[in-house]
Order: C-alpha cells, then sequence, then structure tokens
C-alpha cells in the first residue's frame, strides 16, 4: 500500500490505543491473499520507498453497501516491522511486487512475493 507519511504515523499511533486494530479499505480483494497459504503482510510505501510492513490478521470484512472501499483488510498494528527503504514507484491501491521481508538491519530488494 502507498500511504501518505501522516497517515502511517496515524496507524503507528494506534500501538499505543486499548484496540490497535486498524483496516486498510480495498475497492477489489486482492486475488492472491485468498490462494497463498501462510502469513500475509501488508507492505507500506511513503515517500518513494518501501518502510515496513504489518501482519495481516486471517480475519477481513466486507461492507457491500460501500461502493467505492466494500472491502477491509484487518492489522494489528503492534506488528509493524520497518525494513531498510527500498525505493519504489508510485502506484495506486495495492501491488503484489513488494520487498522481501528482511529487518530494518539488513538489506532488502524487491521481489514478487504474495
Amino acid at each position: 500500500m502507498w500511504m501518505r507519511a501522516e497517515v502511517l504515523a496515524d496507524k503507528l499511533e494506534a500501538r499505543y490505543e486499548s484496540n490497535p486494530e486498524q483496516t486498510w479499505n480495498l475497492s477489489r480483494w486482492p486475488a492472491r491473499l485468498s490462494a497463498a497459504e501462510g502469513e500475509h503482510r501488508l507492505f507500506v510505501a511513503v515517500k518513494g520507498a518501501w518502510r515496513g510492513y504489518f501482519t495481516l490478521s486471517c480475519d477481513a470484512l466486507y461492507s457491500p453497501n460501500d461502493a467505492s472501499a466494500p472491502f477491509s483488510l484487518l492489522f494489528d498494528t503492534r506488528t509493524w516491522t520497518p525494513i531498510q527503504p527500498v525505493p519504489v514507484k508510485c502506484f495506486r491501491g495495492f501491488t503484489y511486487n513488494v520487498p522481501r521481508p528482511m529487518p530494518a538491519g539488513g538489506t532488502a530488494s524487491a521481489s514478487a512475493s504474495p
């Protein structure tokens, strides 16, 4: 996901709230999310670089009355894992071309990981 810096800051601040769960709304369901087994991550790009990721919940929300963004991915903000910044061109919505999960002390490169 591409986020403005202030949106990411707001999500990270939620780690200290009584309910640290947040959502990211989508206009369509990411097909690979349903097909792939294992842990799913919501990678976040800010100001031209991948910055880290949240671990997605096994649950999601569907709101058929919301025509613009009926799908909501759920994530616990306490799972934020920063990574070394990896340059990325601006995109809309989501992409499957995300960096390999590496801790902030390592180096990450872009890959087509689901």
